[in-house]
């Protein structure tokens, strides 16, 4: 006899590929690959390369692809973090800047410390701690973005003040070498944001778009909240979908978003064992049943991967639904106008797919 958790699941996965049967001939990935031992990859694309970074042990590693993501070099050492968090889209996370690499990662205390090194350079360089308030970071999650003007934002779950989680952010103009004074961007007016869901940021020359999963009255609903001056002064959290989710616990999924060309803003992101999308600010689409979602590509060309019953899956632009594999907590790049890379854990190791519209 199946149990309510089996049939249920069993009814999430029958609705998922109802809403995307049709499969066109040719629709696979051009590569899947168990590439590297390890944990809690991230992903940065620019031009044709696209840079890895990951976890082994107490190690942060980084690889990097000079053909958007066909080939990897072999795993390169960034340096010792004691403790380093990783489990639940927690890990280190890598973006470049103006000819610079950086990565941020949080140590078990909760202190965050970005490493960064230029393209040209053998070895990383650890700069001094993002949170100006020391072991404040205790979940463990760190998020980062970059603009056209080489500026990068951080932002992550803060327990300053009141030991309740906040969403605060800082800004570096100089590749992660120096950061500015952090700043609360949001309190909840229920004592917390949720307690280990992963916020996320996304930058487009001055506008400033964070992401995360709030608290209010026992529900636990995305929200974004925006600045237009860099991150200098944010305005009013708001509400994504009509929705809502009530929840006695956290179910440690932050969901992603895109900047489109226009300045409007993509979402993705879970409600119950649902995954919803919503441009900010109008109704939300009910995409799939799964969990674990996230979002790369611009207004005309959205790739979204997730996971549903111990898999990964892909929708491309055309939403042509691939399957992946096994695994979990995808990460998602867009390498171009029309391909992406989606990189997932699977029993200790990392696996990717290339994928093309």
């Amino acid at each position: 006899m199946h149990n309510t958790a089996t049939i249920l699941s069993r009814i999430s996965l029958l609705f998922l590929f109802q809403s995307f049967i049709h499969l066109p001939v040719g629709s696979k990935i051009e590569k899947e690959e168990v590439s590297i031992n390890g944990m809690a990859p991230s992903l940065f694309a620019e031009n044709n390369k696209v840079y890895m970074a990951f976890v082994s042990g107490d190690s942060i590693l980084y690889c990097y692809s000079n053909d958007k993501g066909k080939n990897f070099s072999a795993p390169l050492f960034v340096a010792v973090l004691s403790k380093l968090g990783v489990g639940g889209g927690r890990g280190p996370q890598i973006i470049s800047v103006k000819g610079e690499l950086m990565i941020a990662a949080v140590d078990g205390n909760g202190n965050i410390y970005p490493f960064t090194k230029n393209r040209q350079a053998s070895t990383w360089e650890r700069m001094g701690r993002i949170n100006d308030v020391p072991e404040m970071a205790k979940e463990g999650f760190v998020s980062l973005a970059t603009n056209n003007r080489g500026e990068v934002y951080a932002v992550w779950l803060d327990l300053r003040s009141d030991k309740r989680n906040k969403i605060v952010g800082a800004m570096s103009r100089n590749a992660g070498k120096t950061w500015s004074r952090n700043k609360i961007i949001y309190k909840s007016p229920d004592s917390t944001v949720c307690e280990c869901c992963k916020p996320s940021v996304e930058m487009k020359d001055q506008l400033v778009v964070v992401m995360f999963r709030n608290f209010i009255n026992g529900y636990r609903d995305l929200h974004i909240i925006q600045s237009v001056n860099g991150g200098l002064n944010f305005g009013e959290a708001r509400k994504l979908g009509e929705g809502n989710w009530k929840l006695n616990g956290c179910p440690m999924d932050g969901g992603g978003l895109v900047i489109n060309s226009d300045n409007s803003i993509q979402t993705i992101w879970r409600r119950q064992g649902n995954i919803f999308r919503c441009e900010a600010g109008k109704k939300e689409e009910w995409i799939a049943g799964g969990k674990q979602c996230v979002m790369a590509g611009n207004q005309a060309s959205n790739y979204i991967a997730f996971m549903n019953d111990g898999k990964v899956y892909c929708i491309k632009p055309d939403k042509t639904l691939v399957e992946l594999g096994r695994g979990g907590y995808p990460q998602l790049e867009s390498t171009g106008a029309t391909s992406a890379i989606c990189a997932w854990e699977n029993e200790g190791k990392i696996n990717y797919a290339l994928l093309n519209k």
